[in-house]
């Protein structure tokens, strides 16, 4: 049983300078957010800035709750680079490491401000993809164990994310909805994932469409300009579609974009929770991860869909291949049951628990 963790005083006032740690990727940073608002909300006369990865620096520089922005350049991670970066916490009065990783126990190594640190799971997620026959309990929320890390203050953290984009990205979308005006209601399609193992075959993509198409429904592609490219039969249908339209644009665009879908389809990316967390419900696509790993979605009225194969999961972050041959967690994760559960969705009420 884990210990509780010690509780650290909060001086007279508050505190004043809080940094707050998570270097990437794209989901997780978007699921800190509470914690950064639960902070700014207890201290409000406090600054707080945010350390991250420059290539995840636009989840994070429009939030009102975040004074600064140190994003850490692509060529500045080495262990020298980060003893030197360590020196600009020196002036911190409380530090939230939200990574727990090797570059943020380096950043915090002997600060004299008190460390407020998440625990780290990857043993209890090691145990589901090596050792299921011991019969491992789901992982609690990623939300849930950053909000932990706050114990110690004794600072409670709610509510789902909920990701400012700037007033730029809300003027784009609108104008681009605007000149669009698409006809009933829009579903986002997002088929990208930094893993082939967790990405949904195309022809599957394909069938979803065209079943979304029969139902009157419009739709929006958003990807990176790879995925685009590495799907040419959906990028070929959609762009002779009058009814859907394929989106290639910054982070902050497409975040502002989906917020005004009616659901999102997505597989387990880091865009799932971007969507999530502008407010739109979503059905999340599972393969050769797992939701008992405490990824999914934040918030109400989303949808899992997860086959549990027996070789469920097989992995912690993703694979390039399916090391059995037959990618079943996928392959046989049928576009109707998809379609299926996206009718469900627009036919309940918005922020309905499922």
């Amino acid at each position: 049983m884990a210990r509780a963790p010690k509780p650290v005083a909060v001086p007279e006032g508050g505190f004043r300078r809080i940094a707050v740690l998570r270097l990437s990727s794209l989901g997780d940073v978007v699921l800190t957010l509470p914690v950064v608002h639960a902070l700014a909300a207890r201290f409000p006369d406090a600054r707080i800035d945010y350390w991250v990865k420059e290539e995840f620096r636009d989840v994070v520089r429009f939030d009102p709750a975040i004074a600064h922005v140190r994003a850490l350049e692509r060529d500045a991670r080495r262990v020298e680079d980060l003893v030197s970066m360590s020196a600009e916490l020196e002036d911190r009065d409380l530090i939230v490491d939200l990574h727990a990783n090797t570059r943020t126990r380096i950043l915090t190594f002997r600060q004299p401000a008190p460390v407020l640190r998440m625990r780290g799971q990857r043993l209890a997620r090691e145990r589901w993809v090596r050792a299921r026959w011991t019969r491992p309990r789901p992982l609690p929320p990623v939300l849930a164990r950053y909000a932990e890390a706050l114990a110690p203050i004794g600072l409670a953290v709610e509510g789902p994310p909920r990701m400012s984009v700037g007033e730029e990205a809300e003027r784009w979308a609108a104008d681009t909805w605007h000149g669009w005006a698409p006809a009933g209601r829009v579903v986002a399609l997002l088929p990208g994932a930094a893993h082939a193992t967790k990405r949904w075959p195309e022809e599957h993509w394909l069938a979803l469409d065209e079943r979304l198409a029969a139902a009157g429904h419009a739709r929006v592609v958003c990807s990176r300009a790879a995925e685009r490219e590495a799907l040419p039969r959906l990028a070929e249908r959609i762009a002779s579609a009058p009814g859907a339209r394929w989106v290639v644009e910054p982070l902050p665009r497409v975040a502002a974009l989906l917020g005004r879908c009616d659901v999102a389809v997505s597989n387990d990316s880091g865009l799932m929770h971007v969507a999530a967390a502008r407010g739109t419900r979503v059905v999340a696509l599972f393969g050769s991860t797992s939701p008992v790993f405490g990824f999914a979605p934040a918030g109400a009225g989303h949808v899992v869909l997860c086959r549990d194969e027996p070789c469920q999961p097989c992995t912690l972050h993703g694979r390039e291949r399916c090391p059995r041959g037959h990618f079943d967690c996928m392959r046989k994760l049928a576009p109707g049951t998809v379609a299926d559960a996206v009718a469900g969705v627009l036919a309940g009420p918005a922020g309905a628990t499922r």
